[in-house]
């Protein structure tokens, strides 16, 4: 039995979630304003174990979102992982945000393209096929009609928004384009991080840090 503790802290939303094999036992999470991860992530954890039913001795692992996303809450994120860890003697897994926030995006065909906002017009981005396979590296990309056009080769392209839910949807919906809104969420990772603990795929604790681009 693994159980597995899960942490995102890309973007304002601040999330926790436990998960046994794959599967999300309890799930705990706020949108703010604000980052406000520093005053409440430890209580989410708190809160996890407790409606669990679990101890933190229980578990096999901490996952952590290592970004891209805001530099500061990723630094608690990660911190809270790597004490975590220590203190437990249990390994560290991490998956990046983009990865988490298509997981569970289901197609039949065509392509994802999910994007943290970074500042003014640029994002965080990459490209998965319907397979969630990553065709290329995590970038900055403006969003501006050059990259409409350059994306304008592939199939339907499915636009997964993580932190931004105002963006104007006609710079997205064509033919071809499809628009929608996600946060990241801990609750998603659980299947992630339960397959990378079964592969044995391990972070470096002592040199872990978050994936800033």
């Amino acid at each position: 039995m693994s159980l597995i503790l899960n942490l995102e802290t890309s973007t304002k939303n601040c999330s926790v979630s436990i998960a046994k094999n794959g599967i999300c036992l309890t799930s705990i999470e706020e949108c703010s304003k604000e980052y406000f991860h520093s005053e409440k992530l430890h209580t989410f954890i708190q809160y996890a174990t407790s409606i669990s039913g679990i101890h933190l001795k229980d578990l096999k692992s901490v996952c952590v979102s290592k970004g891209p996303g805001s530099y500061t809450s990723l630094r608690i994120g990660a911190s809270a992982a790597r004490g975590l860890c220590c203190a437990l003697n249990i390994p560290l897994l991490s998956v990046d945000t983009l990865t988490v926030m298509s997981y569970k995006i289901n197609i039949k065909k065509g392509f994802l393209i999910p994007m943290i906002h970074v500042k003014s017009d640029f994002f965080y981005t990459s490209l998965f096929n319907e397979s969630k396979k990553r065709l290329n590296s995590i970038k900055i990309k403006k969003l501006d009609n050059d990259f409409l056009k350059s994306i304008s080769e592939y199939k339907k392209v499915h636009f997964i928004i993580g932190n931004i839910s105002s963006i104007k949807k006609n710079k997205f919906i064509t033919g071809k384009r499809e628009f929608l809104y996600k946060m990241p969420s801990a609750m998603d990772m659980s299947l992630i991080s339960y397959k990378k603990f079964c592969k044995k795929k391990f972070d470096d604790i002592e040199k872990f840090i978050p994936f800033y681009l």
